[in-house]
């Protein structure tokens, strides 16, 4: 039993042999018909008349059949304008040299047109079957680009691939894009070419897929966080006035003499979960304001080592227990700051250190001018952050995995920083300096009127901050 393939190509090659075969047969009745018309024409005809009818023959048939065809019907007219038109006639003879040129001159001329017409038939052929590849390919992508899911594929193009390569042609997605044709040689270096075309088109399409539904994702997840943010901020708001009561009430009976210790600690409680949770409304508030870019930086210029020994002054109760390392030159510059957001910024550094490292361990604070930047470094001899979650820890709400679910942390406070020293084109960063630790660099830009050069010996004030 044939193969479906082979049975194909068989049938191929005796299409072939047969249309062969008849070109041959048409090459020889129209020189039979020729010899007729010439032998009723000689007697009134000039030979070059009787040339062109002969050359007339060949030249139809090249325009129909291949060169085999065409080169039996040039040398058989030839011989055939020999034996009936060039004296003697009836005879293959060539006496005198004009009947020889003549001869040769019909023989070369027949040969040069059918050469042309074969040619031209040739490419012809060629421009036909490139206009129809080239079709069923503009076909195929169209087909392509409106599919919704990538299932579809095969389903699409394998009609357009038979229509290319035969009705043994196949798509498998699996594990990638491949296109079989069923044949049983190599494909020629032109069927490479369409089939890479092929599987380019599919690729595109497929990555088109990819694209719209990572589109429609960030679609999806933008519209949950602006949500999501919308709803935070509402409560947030709705919240704040209830825990400013809370707290003032709390403070005020706290004041208030003839407690017992149980009520003195229950209040102190409250006073302390309060203000805990005023942060976190006030760190959600931040949050939601900065992403949204509502809010309106209020810049003047400020002393940022004042702002740094302010903060200092409100977490001492806190930071009784641990050494403070304050190092400031004596002559740094203004620098134009939102003191409020860089307030918060530097409160959530240090709250970032009491919470995540050892009670009684030293932190130290350094300033210094950089090019045309004020950097602010705060180091602590914490366990440090690993080099993986360096820049994941300023994702909102992304707690590291050593933290802990009691420890009062909401994953915002990095988020913040970030996003306030963004909005002053500065920026901040994490890393874990030889020692161990984290040191955290606060860069925030000094304009170009207020910069003001670093000697070279910089008189550093170090105070140290202790119980």
């Amino acid at each position: 039993m044939i193969a479906p393939v082979q049975a194909t190509a068989y049938s191929g090659r005796l299409r072939a042999i047969n249309a062969e075969l008849s070109g041959f047969l048409w090459g020889a009745l129209v020189n039979v018909a020729t010899a007729q018309v010439s032998l009723a024409w000689a007697p009134r005809a000039h030979l070059a008349h009787l040339l062109v009818l002969y050359l007339l023959g060949p030249v139809l048939i090249s325009t129909r059949f291949g060169l085999a065809v065409s080169m039996f019907t040039v040398i058989t007219s030839a011989l055939s304008f020999d034996y009936f038109c060039i004296p003697p006639r009836f005879a293959f003879a060539l006496p005198d040299t004009e009947g020889v040129i003549t001869f040769v001159g019909m023989l070369l001329m027949a040969t040069l047109v059918c050469l042309l017409n074969v040619r031209l038939r040739y490419q012809r052929t060629l421009a036909r079957s490139s206009e129809a590849r080239t079709s069923i390919l503009c076909e195929l992508s169209l087909d392509l680009s409106e599919i919704t899911t990538v299932a579809e594929l095969p389903t699409v193009a394998e009609p357009h691939l038979k229509r290319l390569f035969g009705s043994q042609a196949r798509v498998r997605l699996q594990p990638l894009i491949e296109i079989t044709t069923g044949a049983a040689d190599r494909p020629t270096a032109e069927q490479q070419l369409l089939l890479d075309t092929c599987v380019d088109r599919m690729g595109a399409a497929i990555e088109r897929l990819a694209l719209q539904a990572a589109a429609r994702k960030a679609e999806v997840d933008a519209e949950a966080e602006r949500t999501r943010n919308a709803l935070l901020s509402s409560v947030s708001h709705d919240l704040k006035t209830p825990l400013s009561s809370i707290l003032t009430a709390g403070t005020a009976l706290l004041t208030h003499p003839g407690q017992t210790p149980t009520q003195h600690e229950l209040l102190v409680t409250i006073v302390e979960e309060t203000e805990r949770l005023n942060a976190l409304l006030t760190n959600l508030l931040s949050v939601t304001r900065l992403e949204s870019g509502s809010i309106s930086l209020n810049k003047r210029s400020e002393a940022l080592d004042d702002l740094v020994l302010s903060v200092l002054s409100r977490l001492s109760g806190r930071l009784s227990a641990r050494k403070v390392d304050l190092r400031i030159p004596h002559d740094l510059p203004l620098i134009p700051i939102d003191p409020t957001l860089i307030d918060q910024v530097l409160v959530n550094l240090l709250e970032n250190i009491l919470r995540y490292t050892p009670p009684g361990s030293p932190i130290r604070i350094e300033m210094s001018q950089a090019d045309q930047e004020m950097v602010l470094s705060i180091r602590d001899q914490g366990p440090g952050i690993p080099e993986g979650e360096r820049e994941r820890v300023f994702e909102k709400f992304y707690r590291g995995r050593g933290t802990s679910a009691l420890d009062g942390g909401t994953g915002l406070g990095l988020t913040i920083c970030r996003a306030v020293a963004a909005a002053h084109q500065g920026s901040i960063t994490l890393s874990s300096p030889t020692g161990g630790g984290t040191l955290v660099e606060l860069r925030l830009p000094i304009p170009d009127a207020d910069y003001v050069a670093t000697p070279a010996v910089s008189p550093w004030t170090q105070r140290s901050l202790q119980s």
